[in-house]
């Protein structure tokens, strides 16, 4: 069988840097390919030549046998190729509708019977009311309203006649146009006055024919918004999509946001779907749905390719799986064949140790405390519901919960960007409420956000620039006013190579690296500071295998070390094996605390779907206290079902 899509010997290489070495590889119609590879291995670029983004500096690409050009994305769409990046494309203030057909719009003739009716109506009725002024008798006002409405509905019908006329093209329209303008414009000269042949009467007509046709489509061309909320609600139930195309962009989950993009992609009858680490930021929840979405697609005939970083998710949906190493493919397997161990081995080049290894905790004094906090989101709405917490120094407090559960916010308060509507918070004792992220950061704060591109980097700014955003006006980086550009980059230099930053140069844009090479750039200036405190927001989104490992380690040696974490993440796998007491968010409030070894993976599913233990408190934090005694717990929301 011929290869829906296949690559020989594709190479692409940037200043220093070789992305892409010799790769092959091809796609089966109806198969799910998935790409698997560290930050930097390559993936992305590989996806960008087959979508048109780049254009390769070596080999052939193919679709069904036939060798292709695709110089950008345009050709890729023309082909039957679509792409769902990780990094949404959407426009949070238009509807879904209006960002699907974006490019591609439905358009409708703008003229209708009705709209004759209407303005032959109201200029008859104004001529009519006009005549009873200015004339004298009844014949002569119904003869100014038949007047006004002819008049209407010869302008009317020219404009008809242009506009249907320019639905065929320029290159219809303008040889037309200028024909029967000639012959009107001969027509009137002659009649007028006799004149002979000149150069107006030439010039005239061809510069109407022109000018006039894009003002004749924009007057009689309209977004036909019916048609295409039909198209997309067609594709939504073929493809089991379900989503609102009248509803704002801005207002959907995220998970909802990725079926628009899928739909998109659709809506431009890709045959071929290429999905760039498309769980990055979904829930558990969200990832089965879209497997079940990538089934379905499959099972009617398009084919995927799957860019991921997560092994068990590559071992539940693909068909086959394509491992990059360094730009260079080097190996090609099953699920069936072969086990995670084996694939995180090919991917890194070294045996990986996918178990969190620690040792037990030894918690000292409390670091972190905090009571009844409460916070509302950019809308308005509260979704922090009189949070209690605490975490001691040498121990890692874990905060897990469905995303949307308030986990996002309560981390924007501690950190300084987002005020607190109630309640309170203390490091090391001193009140922190409402202060400004640089007094947090200098009581020894260190923050690894969630959006590590909105929150943790400045992009256009140089590795070395990023690596001290939040102590260039300290010693040894400023003296003074001015900055010791000679201490930053060797300090730069340095700290790169110890957290494994992989770039050709410390002065190389930080939007020029992975996404696991960004969030190595924020552990890196976060951990090479001295810290009491780390608050770390979904640290390993969208990170490989190595990448987690790596920085998981970094995470328990800062505990070791005696720093206070506090861990936010939807991975439970992570929460369980980093945690050393795992807190449950739900509805902006913490429903249960308890000890990681104390608990099942099921009990802390039941609390995050908002249920309670037998014998538990629905609310509050199981009654525990900073100095370890029980006491009053605290309440929030009503409710919640009970499971024996």
């Amino acid at each position: 069988m011929v290869p829906i899509l296949e690559a020989r010997d594709v190479t692409k290489r940037f200043p220093g840097v070789l992305a892409n070495d010799r790769v092959s590889f091809s796609l089966q119609q109806g198969e799910i390919l998935a790409f698997l590879g560290e930050n930097g291995a390559g993936k992305s670029t590989l996806m960008n030549m087959i979508y048109g983004l780049y254009t390769q500096d070596e080999g052939e690409i193919e679709i069904r046998g036939a060798p292709v050009e695709i110089e950008d994305p345009n050709d890729a769409i023309e082909l039957g190729i679509g792409m769902v990046h990780q990094h949404f494309q959407l426009v949070p203030v238009f509807t879904v509708a209006e960002n699907i057909v974006m490019g591609i719009e439905p358009t409708r003739f703008s003229f209708s019977w009705k709209t004759l009716g209407l303005a032959s109506g109201v200029t008859a009725l104004l001529f009519f009311v006009g005549g009873i002024f200015a004339l004298s008798n009844v014949g002569e006002w119904l003869l100014a309203t038949l007047a006004g409405a002819a008049a209407v509905a010869v302008l009317y019908g020219l404009a008809f006649l242009l506009g249907t006329l320019s639905r065929f093209g320029f290159r219809v329209y303008f040889p037309v146009i200028a024909v029967l303008s000639f012959v009107l414009f001969a027509g009137l000269t002659f009649a007028l006055d006799g004149s002979q042949w000149n150069l107006a009467l030439i010039l005239l007509p061809i510069f109407f024919a022109a000018a006039s046709y894009p003002l004749v489509r924009e007057i009689t061309t309209a977004l036909d918004r019916r048609a295409a909320s039909q198209r997309i609600r067609d594709l939504s139930e073929q493809y089991g999509l379900a989503v609102d195309p009248d509803a704002l962009v801005e207002d959907l989950p995220v998970g909802v946001q990725q079926r628009v993009e899928i739909i998109k992609t659709l809506y431009r009858e890709a045959e071929i779907l290429i999905l760039d680490e498309p769980t990055a930021v979904l829930t558990p929840q969200e990832t089965e749905e879209l497997f079940e979405i990538m089934r379905g697609l499959v099972g009617q005939g398009k084919s995927i390719i799957f860019i991921s970083h997560k092994l068990k998710e590559v071992m539940t949906i693909a068909d086959r799986v394509i491992v990059l190493r360094n730009g260079r493919v080097v190996g090609e397997t099953t699920p069936t064949e072969s086990s995670e161990e084996e694939l995180a081995e090919m991917m890194v080049g070294r045996e990986v140790t996918l178990i969190v290894d620690k040792g037990p905790a030894s918690p000292e004094d409390v670091v972190l405390e905090v009571t009844g906090l409460s916070a509302q989101d950019s809308r308005g709405q509260k979704v922090l519901r009189g949070a209690d917490l605490f975490v001691r120094a040498g121990e890692v407090l874990g905060v897990a919960g469905v995303q949307g559960n308030g986990q996002t916010e309560l981390v924007e308060v501690l950190t300084g960007l987002r005020p607190a509507t109630a309640g309170s918070a203390r490091i090391m004792g001193q009140d922190v409420t409402n202060a400004t992220p640089r007094t947090i950061s200098e009581l020894g704060v260190a923050h690894i956000p969630e959006d590590r591109q909105q929150d943790g980097l400045v992009l256009g700014f140089p590795i070395y620039d990023n690596l001290i955003l939040n102590t260039y006006y300290q010693p040894p980086f400023a003296i003074g006013p001015q900055i010791q550009f000679d201490t930053v980059y060797e300090y730069a230099g340095r700290v790169s190579k110890e957290f494994d930053v992989r770039t050709p140069s410390i002065a190389l844009p930080v939007h020029n690296l992975s996404g696991g090479n960004q969030q190595k750039v924020i552990v890196a200036r976060e951990f090479s500071r001295p810290i009491k405190l780390l608050i770390a927001a979904q640290p390993t989104r969208g990170l490989d295998v190595g990448s987690i490992e790596y920085i998981h380690r970094r995470l328990i040696d800062k505990r070791d070390e005696g720093v206070a974490v506090l861990l936010v993440s939807v991975e439970l796998d992570e929460i369980m094996a980093l945690s050393d007491r795992i807190a449950v968010m739900y509805e902006g409030q913490i429903v249960g605390t308890m000890d990681t070894g104390e608990v099942t993976r099921e009990e802390l599913g039941l609390l995050m779907a908002g249920a309670s233990l037998e014998g538990e408190p629905r609310n509050g934090t199981n009654g525990e206290t900073p100095d370890g005694t029980v006491g009053a717990t605290p309440g929030g929301a009503e409710g919640g079902d009970s499971v024996g």
